[in-house]
């Protein structure tokens, strides 16, 4: 049996019952939606996702793999709790899908792939240019990586700036430490790094218009067609939106 690494301190902020759990999985599932459209429509056959956290994203990205489809589908996470869950919870693991245990700073695949996803990874490692050079060198020349990071200037947050409740948009709040959060990005920020990497930006969406705190929404019992509503409405407005993704090539 793997023993408990650091990481797995992490692992009960990606389960039900934390705070932030249902507005996390909304926001994972559109960004998981996004790439597994992109893997259909430009008939990709290799794709490594850097973390499982929610299991979101790998979930959208699982059906695409098969015969007519994804031919291999890679999942590398250095937490073992996480792993062995998402193990338990897909047995039979499908042909073509390989787990790896390793930091993604020491994972060396044997062959590159077509597209790289890193869905809110950056703002939890130690060096984030580091990894996106790695990343770069994971991609097979015109692949593609995704990236989706939590925003420091979302809307609640410079709501709640110019109210005189948050002094730093930047700053870290104890959910965020939770979920083992290092910093906040912002749009320009994450475009430096990523173009530093020697990637080129293709896209930048919005994932999430958030106006209120978690709690503030709460209260307000919500729809799902105003938690769909939005989703629309933050793609073009990835600046300010509670999350947001990039899209780069090499």
């Amino acid at each position: 049996m793997t023993s408990p690494t650091p990481l797995d301190a992490h692992a009960q902020a990606y389960q039900p019952g934390f705070a932030y759990y249902e507005e996390n999985l909304i926001v994972h599932r559109a960004y998981g939606e996004q790439i597994a459209a992109v893997i259909r429509a430009q008939g990709l056959r290799s794709v490594l996702s850097l973390g499982i956290g929610h299991q979101a994203v790998a979930q959208a990205i699982l059906p695409t793999l098969g015969p007519q489809g994804l031919r291999r589908y890679t999942l590398v996470d250095a937490a073992p709790a996480i792993l062995q869950r998402f193990r338990d919870e897909h047995q039979p693991l499908p042909p073509g899908l390989e787990l790896v245990e390793a930091f993604f700073e020491q994972f060396s695949p044997a062959q590159p792939y077509d597209l790289v996803e890193a869905g809110f990874v950056l703002e939890h490692v130690d060096d984030p240019e580091l990894l996106l050079r790695r990343i770069h060198g994971f991609l097979r020349p015109g692949g593609r990586v995704f990236i989706a990071v939590p925003n420091a200037r979302s809307l609640h947050r410079l709501i709640g700036q110019a109210a005189g409740l948050l002094d730093d948009v930047y700053a870290l709040s104890d959910a965020d430490r939770a979920l083992g959060h290092q910093r906040y990005y912002d749009l320009p920020l994450l475009r430096a790094q990523v173009e530093a990497a020697g990637l080129r930006v293709e896209r930048e969406q919005g994932l999430l218009l958030k106006p209120f705190t978690t709690g503030q929404l709460a209260r307000l019992g919500l729809s799902p067609q105003v938690w769909a509503a939005l989703q629309q409405v933050a793609d073009p407005l990835p600046a300010v939106s509670n999350a947001f993704l990039l899209e780069a090539s090499r």
